[in-house]
């Protein structure tokens, strides 16, 4: 038996969400829950990578879509 999968937050990675390979933000999560210890690793990974700014006040949903635009940067800056 397969256990049915949340969808992913807007503007998060779907597939990346899937794989569960970064938690996405709950749809039904207030907005101000503060992003995870998870999402706070990843994001100092990318944001030190892309030389971008790392902010420790995102909300999980915030994290998440900033997650997923830090990778597309990672992503084409290795092209």
């Amino acid at each position: 038996m397969t256990t049915p999968r949340r969808p992913a937050a807007p503007g998060a990675d779907p597939i990346a969400a899937a794989q569960g390979t970064m938690p996405a933000a709950d749809p039904g999560t207030p907005e101000d829950t503060p992003m995870t210890d998870r999402q706070a690793a990843e994001l100092r990974m990318l944001t030190d990578k892309t030389g971008e700014a790392f902010d420790t006040a995102l909300t999980k949903r915030q994290a998440a879509e900033r997650i997923a635009y830090l990778r597309e940067r990672a992503g084409k800056s290795q092209e």
